[in-house]
């Protein structure tokens, strides 16, 4: 009897105590935010819209409606070069008539620069105890490198890879 009200008595003091805890902890990291309260008003405001004025003048001088008319019809080509590079050149062609874009044509004409891969190379590689006369095989950014020392009498065996182009 006495064991069973001891183990109740622990239970109990631990659940006070992860209680007591709980809350000593939760309290530190919680934040009350006040909101304002937000009043939003929508109005639609519609003007009356007063009608326009016509001033009617005269023209004063005489109109040639004929250049007018032949101008109003008339197609006008424009060319216009856009971007203008070494390798790259863009131009713009526009038809107008009768105050409309009737076409537009964009050329674009890019040159792309030959890039060569593979180099075939020869070389001296000259020290104080080294002469070396070589061969060598680039490709893209390996290259490869076979050779003589004229100065030890040996055969030479190299490799290196481009880390930086610019």
């Amino acid at each position: 009897m006495r064991r069973n009200v001891s183990c109740i008595l622990l239970c109990a003091f631990i659940a006070l105590l992860s209680g007591w805890a709980g809350h000593w902890l939760g309290s530190r990291h919680r934040s009350i935010v006040y909101t304002p309260e937000t009043v939003v008003k929508h109005d639609t405001i519609r003007p009356v819209i007063p009608k326009p004025e016509v001033i009617v003048r005269e023209v004063p001088a005489e109109v040639d409606t004929a250049a007018i008319l032949a101008d109003y019809f008339s197609e006008k080509h424009y060319l216009d070069t856009i971007i203008e590079r070494p390798y790259l050149r863009v131009e713009m062609t526009d038809v107008i008539s009768r105050n409309a874009l009737l076409d537009r044509t964009v050329v674009v004409d890019y040159r792309q620069p030959v890039v060569y891969n593979n180099a075939l190379a020869l070389g001296l590689d000259a020290g104080r105890y080294s002469c070396v006369l070589f061969a060598g095989y680039r490709r893209r950014s390996w290259e490869f490198r076979a050779g003589y020392d004229l100065y030890n009498k040996s055969l030479v065996l190299g490799v290196s890879k481009d880390l930086w182009r610019w």
